[in-house]
């Protein structure tokens, strides 16, 4: 006899197939339902509204006198809402992402009365190997899923511990039938007989505990009335007198805790397409979305929260609750439908709105704060260079300036510093309005410069800013032509270099070779384009098509400078138009490619920049990465962890086995790496993104390659029967719906990183990383441009304050690297400051480095206090609550 606990649910995706509007009019119905059943019903004791607190916002603001009723009967939990504000994915979005969504939510739903404490995900494509952490920082010690695990090769049982490479454990409970496994259940005896009572038979097999859980619920359902009286028809006629019984996640949970002994343990992600389906491929699907919403991450986490920071050190009130606006905005989009891209074309203008929405307030906030630090800090025409980062930086840094003066220079006031002009343009200052006595008159501005300039800092304050002055330059005089280059000049020569590399186009093909170790990699970048027969799901290879390799690359221009290098290349491939001319042979159309490689003085990577305007549809594009090395393993990032995976997995058979075929193309959070090592030596190669998520190592004879996915376009949402996943279509799958919008016939811009290093170590990878992507920034207080910043040209009034012209919030020695430094929730004037550790070794961190703040508390990632020393173990973070002296 065992306990069976029913979950009454909805899973309610916000947003698929109909938009989130769609959902907002169901929802108005359902929970209303939900909310009178659970008053008037005594014997259903409760039910859950899906994790997600988004959803109650959204009812909440159609119907906000339902805010009371619905706040008693969560307080009471009889109506289960949180952790969540969406059900994120949980490769596609910055960790920083997931450990917002999981803040908001529980916020939200505290403020309504509780949050449930279960780490519920019953249908997001695959889990990370970090959740636990993720989970762990939030007072959450345990997981309810349902896709990606095997039990033949990762777990015996459905319940374990699972535990990240950040040392953190948590209880893991897999349903093992889905979300719906008691979707509609009636009292009827053959339903019964048939259906939930070998379901639960199998689920208690794979459980050997006498208490299992079951979810009775589905896809947008509404709350079944009748459910306790079919519960009590399905306890009289059990086989084995079960009891079934209403009853909540949480209360499941409990139970795992008080019976674990013995759970086994389990170390790794959930990503096998075993039983159901992961959409290993949904990487790569609408493009355009994950990009921009990289973008905002980024901007939100290493521009605005880091000047917000500094503002608010110096005692300048930021009104924070716009940030909060424009993360739940981005995390609206994190859901796994959307920010897989497997949506209507509907649903995805939607996203790409919000996702412009969150862009313009971020961009509009961040101008406004800067310009009010500036407004003290500088006199005018000066610039201030950011640097966000949590150590001093030495090295180069893009600065754009305005000035009358065709020739300009930075100084610190004493010393110019070495420059030089990316860009100069000449703008028209056009006319301005005087009034007069008699009348308007129109007066001539004269024209001015923009100047995109490389400036060579030293020891720029950790996380702070400096200010300098900016003053006309006469190259011949007043600087020395070490000190101040003029435009880089445009040559006819094919190779660039600095201190560190040389790449060089010779016969067609890239040569890149490396200065200091001597390696060599010839034939460094092809494309390869490829069918694709799938759909906003998965790529799916077209029987019988084999992919088309980009040939010799034609030299386009040079730019040469002595503080950086660059070089253009153009790729041009005549390919099939679409699948009917794959299948008919016909080359009807032409992919090209023009590739921007640049060297930065100083900086030991390659920067490469690709631009295509896609006109073809339903096929995928890779950039390949040629290395002088073999592994048998792949290296991504994960948060504050590294993932390693096996390459060319054996997938013959799978179609007995697998939902969809196995394949070894895999998702990164931002880098991936393959690294070699013998004969005494060590060698790597590693890449860093800028929203390119999807990667697969290619194994080459004498050399491995790196596949990046640069984009694959489809034109429906659902398919049946691919080569790749046979039988049903995924989502909806008695219609077809059409997503042209999907197939990217637009300019795309793909960006990242190639570097050579001796190892692929953890320190290795976010260093680079942070190279690449956390790089100072500067502001101009000017008045001869008002629209390089949207809101520049608005008055607005600050108060006068004292600022000085050299600052830094607090510089760290030890080797930690930032995740954010985002406001705090629960208390005034602080910041929280979240450190990870990407070394072998646990660091002590150095709390004098804090010493100025009013206050400094170790906290988890809701801001609960932590009790414990300073310590940070490798692969985890450690979150300190900064108060500041005002």
């Amino acid at each position: 006899m065992a306990k069976v606990h029913v979950i009454p649910h909805t899973h309610w995706d916000r947003e698929w197939y109909f938009t989130q509007q769609d959902s907002d009019v169901l929802a108005t119905y359902n929970f209303t339902k939900v909310i009178e059943t659970l008053e008037n019903q005594q014997d259903y004791s409760c039910y859950h509204l899906d994790g997600q607190s988004a959803i109650v916002e959204d009812y909440l603001k159609v119907l906000p006198h339902m805010r009371e009723r619905m706040a008693k009967l969560v307080a009471d939990k009889k109506l289960f809402i949180g952790p969540w504000y969406t059900q994120t994915d949980t490769y596609n979005v910055a960790g920083e992402s997931i450990i917002r969504n999981l803040k908001y939510g529980m916020h939200i739903a505290e403020e309504l009365g509780h949050s449930m404490k279960v780490g519920y995900l019953p249908d997001t494509f695959g889990h990370n190997a970090q959740m636990p952490t993720l989970f762990k920082g939030m007072g959450i010690d345990n997981i309810v899923f349902w896709r990606g695990i095997d039990y033949d090769d990762q777990v015996e049982k459905s319940h374990f511990f699972w535990q990240s490479a950040g040392g953190d454990q948590i209880y893991a409970y897999n349903l093992v039938h889905g979300y719906g496994a008691a979707k509609n259940i009636v009292p009827d005896a053959d339903h019964l007989d048939k259906k939930i009572f070998p379901m639960i038979e199998k689920i208690k097999s794979l459980s050997g505990l006498d208490e299992v859980l079951i979810p009775s619920g589905g896809d947008q359902v509404n709350i079944d009335p009748n459910l306790p009286a079919t519960l009590a028809a399905a306890s009289e006629r059990s086989p084995q007198g079960d009891v079934y019984a209403i009853s909540s996640m949480e209360s499941f949970v409990d139970f795992l805790r008080g019976n674990s002994e013995g759970f086994e343990t389990y170390l790794g992600e959930f990503k096998a397409p075993r039983y159901t389906r992961i959409h290993k491929t949904i990487g790569s699907v609408r493009y355009d979305i994950k990009k921009l919403n990289f973008e905002i991450e980024q901007f939100l986490l290493k521009k605005l929260e880091v000047v917000i920071a500094i503002a608010k050190a110096q005692g300048i009130t930021v009104h924070t609750e716009l940030v909060d606006i424009a993360w739940k905005k981005i995390l609206e989009c994190h859901a796994h439908d959307s920010m897989g891209g497997c949506n209507s074309d509907a649903t995805n203008a939607d996203i790409m709105h919000r996702l412009k929405q969150a862009e313009e307030i971020c961009h509009g906030l961040y101008n406004l704060v800067v310009k009010e630090i500036a407004t003290n800090a500088c006199d005018d025409n000066e610039v201030m260079i950011f640097n966000g980062q949590i150590q001093p930086y030495s090295g180069l840094v893009k600065v754009v300036a305005f000035s009358k003066s065709a020739n300009v220079a930075l100084t610190d006031g004493e010393t110019v510093l070495k420059s030089e002009v990316i860009k100069r343009e000449t703008l028209d200052g056009g006319k301005v309005i005087e009034v007069t006595k008699d009348g308007e008159k129109e007066v001539a501005v004269p024209p001015y410069y923009r100047f995109e300039l490389n400036v060579e800092v030293d020891a720029l304050p950790a996380m702070g800013y400096q200010v300098f002055q900016l003053v006309g330059a006469e190259t011949d005089s007043q600087a020395s032509s070490e000190q101040i280059s003029s435009h880089m000049s445009a040559t006819a020569q094919t190779t660039i270099e600095n201190s560190a590399l040389k790449l060089s186009l010779v016969d067609g093909q890239l040569l890149l070779e490396d200065k200091q170790s001597g390696r060599v990699i010839s034939q460094l970048l092809s494309f390869e384009e490829q069918a694709d027969d799938g759909d906003s799901y998965d790529f799916s290879p077209l029987e019988g098509d084999s992919p088309i390799l980009s040939g010799d690359l034609s030299w386009q221009a040079t730019s040469v400078g002595e503080l950086q290098q660059s070089m253009t290349v153009r790729a041009a491939v005549a390919v099939p138009g679409d699948l009917q001319a794959r299948v008919e042979g016909e080359q009807n159309a032409q992919a090209s490619f023009d590739v921007t490689l640049t060297l930065l003085a100083g900086n030991a990577a390659l920067q490469v920049d690709i631009e295509t305007v896609n006109q073809v549809d339903d096929h995928r594009v890779r950039v390949l990465i040629n290395s002088d090395l073999q592994t048998g393993e792949s290296i991504s990032t994960q948060p504050f962890a590294l993932m390693t995976r096996p390459v060319a997995p054996s997938i013959e058979g799978w179609r007995e086995k697998y939902r969809e075929c196995p394949i070894d193309i895999e998702t990164t959070d931002g880098a991936v790496a393959i690294a070699e090592q013998g004969n005494g030596e060590s060698k790597a190669l590693v890449i860093n993104g800028r929203g390119l998520k999807e990667f697969q190592i290619l194994k080459g004879e004498h050399n491995d390659k790196i596949a990046l996915t640069l984009f694959k376009a489809t034109g429906r949402l659902g398919k049946d029967d691919l080569l790749w996943r046979p039988g049903r279509a995924s989502g909806i799958n008695n219609t077809v719906v059409y997503t042209p919008d999907a197939q990217l016939q637009k300019s795309m811009v793909f960006s990242f990183s190639l570097a050579l290093t001796a190892n692929a170590d953890h320190a290795t990878v976010r260093q680079l990383e942070r190279e690449y992507l956390d790089m100072p920034f500067s502001y101009q207080k000017q008045n001869l441009n008002s629209f390089e910043n949207r809101l520049e040209r608005f008055q607005v009034r600050f108060d006068k304050r004292d600022s000085k012209k050299c600052y830094s919030l607090f510089d760290i020695d030890q080797a930690l690297e930032l995740s954010s430094i985002g406001h705090a929730f629960y208390k005034e004037n602080s910041v929280i400051v979240r450190l990870f550790n990407a070394t072998e070794h646990e660091q002590l961190l150095d709390m004098t480095s804090f010493a100025h703040f009013a206050d400094v508390e170790r906290v988890n990632y809701r801001e609960q206090p932590q009790a414990g020393d300073w310590v940070v173990q490798p692969n985890n973070s450690i979150d300190l609550r900064l108060t500041f002296k005002i």
